[in-house]
C-alpha cells in the first residue's frame, strides 16, 4: 500500500469518533457512516480483518463485545481477500440489529 493510499485511509478514519478516551487508537462510526466508508475502502482495496461494535451508554463509549472477523483463505489472492473482507464487513453491519441508531457504533480492524 502506498503512502498516498495510507493518507486517504487515515483521512477517512479521522471522520469518525475517536476512541482515544477508552484507550483505543481507532475511530468509530454510525451504521450509515460505516457503510459509506466501506464503499471507499472497496475503491482503495483496503483489507478489513474484522471489527468491533461499541455502544454509547450514558454518554460513554463501551465495547459491547459483538464483533466480526475475516481470515484469508489458503488460495486467495490479496485482492480477492480485500474484496471478500469488505463483503463480510458490509453484511455484518447491514444485518446488525440496532434498536437505537444513536447508541451503536462500529470500528474497523484493518490489515
Amino acid at each position: 500500500m502506498n503512502n498516498k493510499t495510507l493518507k486517504q485511509i487515515n483521512k477517512l478514519l479521522k471522520r469518525g469518533l475517536s476512541l482515544d478516551g477508552i484507550g483505543v487508537n481507532n475511530w468509530a462510526f454510525s451504521k450509515e457512516s460505516a457503510l459509506n466508508i466501506l464503499d471507499r475502502f472497496e475503491e482503495l482495496q483496503v483489507t478489513i480483518l474484522g471489527g468491533d461494535v461499541l455502544e454509547l451508554i450514558n454518554g460513554n463509549i463501551q465495547h459491547n463485545y459483538d464483533n466480526w472477523y475475516c481470515n484469508k483463505l489458503p488460495d486467495e489472492t490479496d485482492i480477492e481477500f480485500a474484496r471478500r473482507s469488505i463483503i463480510v464487513a458490509r453484511e455484518y453491519i447491514k444485518k446488525y440489529y440496532i434498536n437505537d441508531v444513536s447508541k451503536i457504533l462500529f470500528c474497523f480492524v484493518l490489515e
